[in-house]
């Protein structure tokens, strides 16, 4: 584990709620298009759907709406560990790359589950929006915090966030972050929660793995 920091990075879509399903719905309701989960092997849904630019923009609007952010399912297993983890003395800090507009309905989200957090930061990790007047940082000033570990399940984070800020990173495992480039030796890719949580070192104050 790196320096002194108890805070983990975890982020969110597709690593605490089903994100890329909840969108694959919207896809079939709202375009008419039925695209297996297996298909989405770009990190733009839209562009793995074969979606316009203009239906595109309309499935974000729509799947970035407050009552669809409500209606994602939790991921198996990833509450428990963030309690894990949090008994164990780690801060949970919450990172996503939603825009900056998600805030209080990614809030009510996690209330809603009783997820386990310190914090939630939105980061625009994409260049898909402005921080500017809004409560969002950028990648520089995510950089300048420390972390003691990451999971992620985007590969470009995952591997910034090793290279950049050298984190070790849990690499969530899907259809979207395969890669024939071969990874970062910080990066650990898992299939689950469970691995995940038993993956974590023993570095909680008087605490052991697992």
């Amino acid at each position: 584990m790196e320096g002194e920091s108890k805070a983990i990075y975890v982020d969110l879509d597709d690593v605490l709620c089903h994100a890329a399903r909840h969108f694959l719905v919207i896809v079939e309701t709202e375009f008419g298009r039925k695209v297996r989960y297996e298909q989405l092997t770009q990190f733009d849904v839209g562009h793995c759907c074969g979606l316009t630019p203009a239906e595109r923009d309309e499935l974000y609007r729509i799947v970035h709406r407050p009552d669809e952010l409500l209606k994602m399912a939790p991921i198996e297993g990833a509450i428990q560990a963030l309690e894990r983890w949090r008994e164990r003395g780690f801060d949970i800090a919450i990172v996503t790359g939603r825009p900056p507009a998600t805030y209080e309905a990614s809030l009510a989200w996690m209330e809603r589950h009783r997820v386990p957090f310190s914090s939630l930061t939105i980061v625009d990790k994409y260049a898909r929006f402005t921080t500017e007047n809004t409560a969002a940082i950028g990648l520089e000033e995510l950089a300048s915090r420390r972390f003691c570990w990451a999971v992620e399940d985007s590969l470009p984070m995952a591997r910034f966030l090793a290279n950049r800020m050298s984190l070790s990173v849990a690499l969530m495992d899907r259809p979207w972050n395969q890669s024939e480039g071969g990874e970062d030796g910080r990066i650990a890719r898992y299939s689950d929660w469970p691995a995940v949580a038993n993956a974590l070192p023993a570095a909680a104050p008087g605490g052991s793995a697992p």
